[in-house]
């Protein structure tokens, strides 16, 4: 084994750089959307059942859909100045965080921002598209009156109420958080395996798991630009230097 050190091209005796293979993957994870009408309680939900689900040592993801402009930034800021002279992304990284704000033309699809984003997480939670075709949760609080969402299909998977939904599907009380989660856990969330190897010149590299995590996000990422909707199993990548 010898140490890994970054791949860079030139003319010397390195002839073949190769990932072998960098993924093992079931699919991407699945994506469950929270659906409710305005102001039953669909974020408190959420916010309890993310806690549930960190506390039990899941990685969780979640998409918020917004349908109009927004501001994403702190007015004033570096980040906020340099997205108004112009730029089209603006990246904040440090230690413990990253947040970007980039334009689009069009809203992106699901598939595509769990690609890019989301590809390391055990679930992918949604507030809103209630009419894209994933698992839903409809929260409804009969407290706050009206009825509960109309267009019911077979995306629906469970109720969260205080009320007596007339459904055959599973049905929750609002604080009964942990068996909500025992429920989605045990329907949606499979065991995601990855492992990693990297041979170069015919020599294994030994990588350590930041170092393997690291490819594995550089190579994931762009594949997910590349091939969005494809489901990734096996891949190799070989780098030839042609010239020595």
């Amino acid at each position: 084994m010898v140490p890994f050190q970054p791949y860079r091209p030139h003319s010397s005796s390195l002839l073949f750089f190769t990932f072998l293979p960098l993924y093992l993957l079931k699919k991407m994870p699945p994506v469950i959307s929270f659906i409710a009408r305005p102001n039953h309680g669909k974020t408190t939900l959420l916010e309890k059942l993310l806690a549930e689900f960190s506390r039990r040592g899941l990685r969780i993801g979640v998409i918020k859909h917004h349908v109009h402009d927004f501001e994403f930034d702190k007015v004033g800021k570096d980040t906020w100045r340099h997205k108004q002279a112009g730029a089209h992304t603006v990246i904040l990284s440090s230690p413990s965080g990253i947040g970007m704000t980039r334009d689009v033309d069009s809203d992106t699809p699901i598939p595509e921002l769990v690609a890019r984003y989301f590809h390391d997480m055990d679930l992918v939670c949604t507030e809103g598209y209630k009419w894209e075709g994933y698992p839903k949760v409809e929260v409804f609080r009969q407290a706050i009156g009206g009825e509960s969402l109309a267009g019911r299909n077979e995306t629906w998977a469970a109720f969260v109420s205080d009320a007596d939904i007339s459904t055959d599907l599973p049905c929750f009380g609002l604080d009964d958080v942990a068996p909500l989660a025992d429920f989605l856990i045990a329907s949606y969330v499979k065991q995601r395996k990855i492992s990693s190897s990297l041979q170069c010149a015919d020599r294994e590299i030994a990588l350590s798991v930041s170092e393997a995590k690291y490819l594995e996000d550089v190579v994931l990422t762009t594949l997910a630009a590349l091939r969005p909707h494809e489901e990734l199993r096996n891949i190799t990548l070989t780098i030839r230097d042609d010239d020595c």
